[in-house]
């Protein structure tokens, strides 16, 4: 784990040389312990080619015109996350001014009331509303659900709006994301994209772009409306209301120039041969993404120590302990370790498109994603992202809804190790999309039983601040016990792994 967390692999971003080293250090490791390559030349990796496309930023800008003033054109105070493959996106229309872009049903809370955003730009603020205090008290602990950019994104996109406009609310002292973030240029400064296919992912090719603003760009907007970004702020927290309405006699346009280039990306996959010979044909499939978001353009290197450097080496562990067995279970066991899932699930998506064991012999696919953490008391006072990390002997569960042998085996082994199983997230509804967010949703969408692990989410995630120190290698190791034995008692259930209950009739 300290090497594939290490300044060294410049965050294991796929598509980059770290992500390279780190597959190699994988596969070479796999060697070592005696996986088998599932090819003629002892080769452990599928490779899949990959489309990079480089935002041109001399070349972008911004457009605002007005009914009665010059139209304004920006090439700075701007940045756009997700547009199509063109070398030329460009998008036009008219914008609305909706708030924190929310609706919290509970709290009947909905800045979108009282609006029509289809077909238009959106101009929104990130965060939520605060009152005088500085607090949410209105809200409580629903806060920081509200703040996620993805769930109001979801809601956006489900309007059919033309993109979003996304500011930093004056009260969070920044006058722009790309102030408090500057990783985020070049970290969004590229899309990729499996060749042949749409981009994926938060770089990509989305159905509504985010284009992020300068604090003055918004009171661009605004100019004419009579008030400023601080007015209307202050008039939401205050009232804790929305106030959302259209922006008379203004337009908004982007033109946005790509360059283009072509990479491979590697995963890696061995197997471990089962033992009975009417059941070794079928394979339990073990899987972990290995590459995580590079560097921060700035010097700061994201190491990815839990996230996934940790679900990476459980897999190493697991394989040692595997072969380390007088008997080798009854079904074979494969490890997959996936590239790509920091940039939309690209490398599981490949493999489940492209599969090394068929599919209708894929008795279940387990997922580790982040499994070394515990909770601390710097995730019970951050109110930045959204917290989801376990104490003590907990773990997160994702899965087990599609076959309920798979789900009683999974109970099984958490009794068996006393481990209590968090299934808080375990549905296709929960606004934190997390049965979405990880590679298994790439086999549950084949049809094929999953199930998914994790500690949860920190206040180091996605930060230059996930590194080795913070592991807790006393919970990595419970954790990745429990999971080896959960594979351990599928791959020797005596019956058929049978899908009662497919992902394919959920939707």
């Amino acid at each position: 784990m300290y090497f594939l967390a290490s300044d060294e692999l410049q965050g294991r971003a796929t598509g980059e040389p770290g992500l390279i080293i780190a597959g190699n250090y994988l596969a070479a490791q796999a060697r070592l312990l005696g996986l088998k390559a599932l090819d003629d030349n002892q080769d452990y990796f599928q490779q899949y080619t990959m489309i990079e496309s480089n935002y041109d930023f001399e070349r972008n800008q911004i457009t605002i015109e007005s009914a009665d003033k010059d139209p304004e054109v920006l090439k700075e105070d701007f940045f756009i996350i997700g547009s199509d493959k063109s070398e030329h996106f460009s998008m036009n229309g008219e914008v609305v001014f909706a708030g924190y872009g929310i609706v919290e049903n509970d709290y009947n809370y909905d800045d979108f009331a009282d609006v029509d955003i289809t077909g238009k730009f959106i101009l929104i603020m990130n965060r939520a509303p605060l009152d005088e205090s500085g607090k949410a008290s209105k809200f409580g602990e629903k806060w920081n659900e509200m703040q996620n950019v993805m769930i109001k994104y979801q809601e956006i996109a489900l309007r059919q709006a033309k993109g979003i406009l996304l500011v930093m609310d004056p009260k969070s002292g920044f006058n722009s994301i790309l102030d408090m973030a500057p990783f985020i240029k070049s970290f969004f400064g590229s899309s990729k994209s499996v060749k042949g296919s749409p981009e994926s992912g938060m770089f990509g090719q989305m159905p509504v772009p985010i284009i992020i603003i300068h604090r003055e760009v918004a009171d661009q907007l605004l100019d004419g409306s009579g008030f400023t970004l601080d007015d209307l702020q202050k008039k939401i927290d205050d009232s804790l209301d929305p106030h959302s309405f259209a922006i008379s006699n203004k337009t908004f346009q982007v033109d946005l120039y790509k360059n283009n280039r072509e990479f491979n990306a590697p995963n890696v996959f061995g197997v471990i041969e089962g033992s009975y010979p009417k059941l070794k044909n079928e394979y339990v499939i073990y899987m972990a993404h290995y590459d995580h978001l590079g560097t921060d353009g700035q010097g700061g290197v994201f190491n990815g120590a839990d996230d996934n450097a940790s679900g990476s080496v459980a897999l190493l562990e697991m394989a040692e302990a595997y072969l380390k067995e007088k008997k080798m279970p009854a079904r074979s066991i494969g490890f997959l370790w996936v590239s790509g899932e920091e940039i939309g699930l690209t490398g599981s998506g490949f493999y489940a498109n492209n599969p090394i064991i068929p599919l209708d012999k894929t008795v279940a696919a387990i997922n580790l994603d982040m499994v070394g953490r515990i909770r601390t008391e710097e995730d019970n006072s951050d109110n930045s992202v959204q917290i989801t990390v376990l104490g003590g002997d907990s773990i997160r569960v994702i899965g087990g809804l599609q076959s309920k042998v798979l789900m009683d085996i999974n109970k099984t082994s958490l009794e068996e190790m006393n481990m209590t199983g968090d299934y808080k997230y375990n549905n296709t509804d929960h606004p934190a999309r997390y049965f979405y967010r990880s590679d298994h949703i790439s086999f549950a969408q084949k049809d094929i039983p999953i199930l998914s692990y994790s500690t949860g989410t920190h206040t180091d995630y996605h930060k230059i601040t996930d590194t080795v120190d913070k592991i807790d290698f006393t919970k990595f190791q419970y954790i990745t016990r429990f999971v080896f034995k959960v594979g351990f008692n599928v791959a020797n259930y005596k019956g058929e792994i049978t899908v009662d209950n497919p992902f394919s009739s959920w939707e």
